[in-house]
């Protein structure tokens, strides 16, 4: 359960600075707890691969998942990190995907057909933008796989969906979740 209860805060915490964009997203109290999250070349508390970040190719990560809940109907996932400045400066969101089927378990590098993307706050276009913070050491980001009862409640245009706005469209729809924090050093 504590990992649950960090996966919220960690949710809470990365919302904007302004309030009427905070998403607020509830832990479910019948979180599963059974769902497998790791990626191409990487798992939990591992280096993010260069081939994903400025400092190469910067494709979007391989992802893979198994031991979704019954019930599971699609998926989303979020990739962010916090700067050193934060809360000063909001955090930066590199890859927002929603609407992903139930029947997906995979995504392949590179991905451009499965799923919706909502904008990144780096250029602010729909689509992964690969990591290339600036300034010495490692780097912390978190990529977030979650498995959902029904899909993400979006009110606006494809081209303003942010990470808070479906984090908020998910609330109540969580039936499992899975965090990977990795690291990278440029």
């Amino acid at each position: 359960m504590n990992l649950i209860v960090t996966l919220f805060s960690i949710i809470n915490l990365c919302c904007s600075k302004d309030s009427s964009t905070t998403s607020n997203v509830t832990p479910p109290t019948n979180i599963a707890k059974q769902l497998n999250f790791v990626g191409t070349g990487f798992t939990n508390n591992g280096t993010y691969p260069k081939l994903y970040t400025c400092d190469s190719s910067g494709i979007s990560p391989g992802l893979q998942w198994s031991n979704a809940p019954a019930g599971t109907t699609n998926y989303v996932v979020t990739m962010h990190h916090f700067p050193p400045t934060y809360p000063i400066e909001s955090k930066h969101v590199y890859l927002t995907l929603y609407n992903i089927p139930s029947t997906i378990t995979a995504l392949p590098e590179n991905n451009k057909t499965i799923g919706l993307f909502g904008i990144n706050t780096v250029d602010g276009k729909n689509t992964y933008t690969p990591p290339c913070s600036q300034g010495p050491g490692a780097k912390t980001y978190i990529l977030t796989l979650y498995a959902l009862n029904a899909a993400p409640t979006i009110s606006v245009p494809a081209n303003q969906v942010t990470m808070d706005i479906v984090l908020a469209g998910i609330r109540n729809k969580i039936l499992d979740s899975a965090i990977m924090t990795v690291t990278y050093t440029r």
